[in-house]
C-alpha cells in the first residue's frame, strides 16, 4: 500500500525526488477495495476517491495468451480474393478476475484492452512499399454476442476446422447458431476493410516485408496508443457487454498475401 501512495504522490507532483522504484505489481480486487478504504479514510468524496485510482491505473486486469502449436496463417489463395483466420477468442467480462468483483456484490468497466501481437505478412512484395503499412496483411478484432438467451454456452460456436473469406463470412455462419458479430462505427474503417459488412475492427497492419515484428496497441477510456499502422477503436470499448466474446482474426486479401501470426496476448484491465 506504501508504493500505492508514493506512486500517487509522484503521479501529482506531491513527493520529493526518490531513486526510482520497481513499480507495484498488479493489483487484485482486494487490492484495489485496500486502497479505496485509505482514501475515503482521508475523507474524500468517493468520486475523487474512483478518479485517483483510475489517474494511476490502479485495476486489476485478466491476460488472454495464445497457446498455437504453429503459427496462424491467413492466405488469399484458393480462388478466394481474402482470408480470414481466428487467432483467438476471449470473454471479456466472463472471467477469474471479473467473478471475483461480482463476488462481492459490485459491477466493473472494461478500463482498457492492450493488446500484444507477433506478427509478419509473406516476406516479399512487388510493390514499392517495403517497410511501410501500405498493406493487405493485417489483423482485425470483432465482439462476437450470443443473440439466443435460451441457451447457456460457455464458449462460442466450435468453428476452427471451417475457412472463411472474411468476418461477414463468419457471422452469416454464425447467425444460424445464434450468435451475433457486432457492427463497427463506419468511420471506423481502415486499410483494406471495404466491402466487407463492418464486422470488425482495423487492430494492426504489418509492416510490408519486413519479417516478423512485435506490435502493441491499446484501447481505452483515454484513447489509443499504437504506431502508424495501429486501428483506432473508435466504439469498441462502448460496445462491450456482459457475456460478448472478443475475436481476433489474421487476415490476407489479394492474391499473393498472407498474414503470419505468431502469438496473441490480450489483456483486459477493469474499473468501477
Amino acid at each position: 500500500m506504501a508504493s500505492f501512495f508514493s506512486t500517487i504522490g509522484r503521479l501529482l507532483g506531491l513527493a520529493q525526488d526518490e531513486p526510482s522504484r520497481p513499480g507495484w505489481s498488479i493489483p487484485s480486487y482486494e487490492d484495489v477495495c485496500q486502497a479505496r478504504a485509505s482514501l475515503k479514510a482521508l475523507n474524500l468524496p468517493t468520486e475523487l476517491v474512483l478518479q485517483i485510482l483510475d489517474y494511476a491505473h490502479y485495476w486489476p486486469q485478466y491476460e488472454y495468451v495464445s497457446n498455437f502449436r504453429q503459427p496462424k496463417v491467413a492466405a488469399a489463395q484458393g480462388g478466394r480474393p481474402s482470408h480470414a483466420t481466428l487467432c483467438a477468442d476471449m470473454d471479456a467480462l466472463n472471467n477469474t478476475t471479473v467473478e471475483e468483483v461480482l463476488r462481492y456484490g459490485e459491477t466493473c468497466k472494461i478500463k482498457s484492452v492492450e493488446f500484444n501481437i507477433a506478427s509478419l505478412d509473406q516476406a516479399w512484395t512487388s510493390e514499392n512499399t517495403h517497410g511501410t503499412f501500405n498493406t493487405s496483411s493485417w489483423l482485425e478484432v470483432s465482439i462476437l454476442r450470443k443473440m439466443d438467451h435460451t441457451t447457456t454456452a460457455a464458449t462460442g460456436p466450435h468453428l476452427s476446422h471451417m475457412r472463411f473469406s472474411d468476418p461477414c463470412d463468419y457471422h452469416q455462419t454464425v447467425s444460424s447458431q445464434g450468435w451475433s458479430l457486432i457492427k463497427r462505427p463506419q468511420s471506423a474503417k481502415q486499410g483494406p476493410q471495404d466491402g466487407e459488412g463492418d464486422f470488425a475492427w482495423y487492430l494492426q497492419g504489418n509492416r510490408v516485408a519486413v519479417g516478423l515484428d512485435e506490435y502493441r496497441i491499446v484501447w481505452s477510456v483515454e484513447g489509443q496508443e499504437g504506431n502508424e499502422g495501429a486501428g483506432s477503436g473508435e466504439g469498441f470499448l462502448n460496445e462491450l457487454t456482459e457475456g460478448d466474446r472478443i475475436l481476433v482474426w489474421a487476415r490476407a486479401k489479394w492474391p499473393g498475401w498472407q498474414c503470419i501470426v505468431e502469438s496473441v496476448k490480450m489483456t483486459v484491465r477493469y474499473g468501477f
